[in-house]
C-alpha cells in the first residue's frame, strides 16, 4: 500500500506521443487515467493527426483536467517526448505510446519503488508483447539491472512502457536524441546504466504492454531499428555485434515475400551492410560479408 505521504508529495507525468494512432488511443489514455494513483498529469504530444485522434483527445480532456494535449507538426516521437517533457511539472517521468497500455496499478508500484528506494533514479519492469486485438504474443525478454553493461549488444532488455525515472535524471542526462529515428529509447537506456549504474531498479510485476502491429514503427522500419540499434552500440562501445544485421535479415526472410518491399534480398542486405560497416569490428565484418554471400535464401525470384 502506498504511504499518504507520498501520494500527496509525488506528481507522476506521462508523456505521450501520438500520430494518427485513432485506433488505439482511447485504451492508451484509459491505462493512464483509471490508474488508482490520481496525482497523475497526462500530455498528449500529437504530431498533427489526420484521423479521429485530434477528437478523441477533445472529448477525453473534457471529461479528465489530468488530461492536456498539443497538436502540431514535429520531428518524429523523440522530439514530441522532448517538447512534453519540457511542458511536464511532475517529479516522476515516464512515456507510453499511444498504442500501448499500462496494466493496473503500473504507476502506483512505480511511484512506490522510488519510496522504497530513494536512491533509484529509474525503475522498470515486466512487459508484454501484444497484437492489435490485444491478444499477448509473449512476454518481453526482461534482464535485471544487475547485468553487465555489456548486456545491451545483445539487445535491448527494457521494455519502454514499463519504465518511469525521476525528473533530476532527465535534468543530468539532457533529452532524448533527435537524430534518432527509432533506437532513442534504447540510446537513453544504455546512458543511463552508464551514467547511473547503481541507482536503477526493477519492479517485478507486469507493468505494461507493447503493441505489434502493421503500422508500429518496430514492425515498419526493421532496417531502421536494427542500423540504429548498432550505432547505439557503436558510440557508446566503440563497436557493435554484428547480429543485429543478420536478425534483421532473418525477419525479411520470415515475411512473406509480397511483404517485404524488397525485390533483391542479397543486394538489399548488402546495402545495409554497407551501412553499418563502420560499426563493425574487421572479423566480424567478414564474416557477415560471407553470411550474405552465401546464403543461398537470398536467391529468392524477384517480386
Amino acid at each position: 500500500m502506498i504511504s499518504s505521504g507520498l501520494r500527496y508529495q509525488s506528481l507522476v507525468s506521462v508523456i505521450m506521443p501520438s500520430l494518427n494512432q485513432g485506433e488505439f488511443i482511447r485504451e492508451a489514455i484509459d491505462s493512464v487515467l483509471g490508474q488508482r494513483f490520481r496525482r497523475v498529469e497526462l500530455i498528449v504530444v500529437d504530431g498533427g493527426s489526420s484521423d479521429c485522434t485530434l477528437s478523441v483527445l477533445a472529448e477525453l480532456a473534457a471529461q479528465d483536467s489530468r488530461l492536456r494535449w498539443y497538436s502540431a507538426e514535429d520531428h518524429g516521437p523523440a522530439d514530441a517526448l522532448n517538447k512534453g517533457f519540457l511542458r511536464a511539472r511532475g517529479t516522476i517521468f515516464g512515456w507510453l505510446n499511444s498504442d500501448d497500455y499500462f496494466t493496473p496499478g503500473a504507476i502506483e508500484r512505480s511511484v512506490q519503488a522510488f519510496a522504497s528506494s530513494p536512491d533509484w533514479l529509474m525503475v522498470y519492469g515486466q512487459g508484454s508483447h501484444v497484437d492489435e486485438a490485444g491478444q499477448v504474443l509473449g512476454r518481453y525478454p526482461t534482464s535485471p539491472p544487475s547485468v553487465s553493461l555489456e548486456k545491451f549488444a545483445a539487445g535491448c532488455f527494457i521494455c519502454q512502457p514499463t519504465v518511469f525515472f525521476r525528473r533530476s535524471m532527465w535534468t543530468m542526462l539532457g533529452g532524448l536524441d533527435l537524430g534518432l529515428r527509432t533506437a532513442f529509447d534504447f540510446d537513453y537506456w544504455v546512458r543511463a546504466f552508464k551514467s547511473f549504474p547503481n541507482r536503477i531498479g526493477l519492479v517485478g510485476e507486469m507493468q505494461a504492454c507493447s503493441r505489434l502491429h502493421d503500422a508500429c514503427i518496430t514492425l515498419r522500419m526493421r532496417r531502421t531499428v536494427a542500423v540504429e540499434g548498432m550505432k547505439v552500440l557503436a558510440r557508446h562501445f566503440g563497436w557493435a555485434p554484428g547480429h543485429w544485421l543478420l536478425t534483421y535479415m532473418e525477419e525479411l526472410l520470415r515475411l512473406p515475400p509480397n511483404e517485404r518491399g524488397v525485390v533483391d534480398l542479397r543486394a538489399h542486405m548488402k546495402e545495409a551492410m554497407l551501412e553499418v560497416s563502420d560499426y563493425l569490428r574487421p572479423l566480424e565484418l567478414e564474416t557477415v560479408r560471407r553470411i550474405i554471400d552465401g546464403d543461398p535464401r537470398l536467391n529468392g525470384s524477384p517480386i
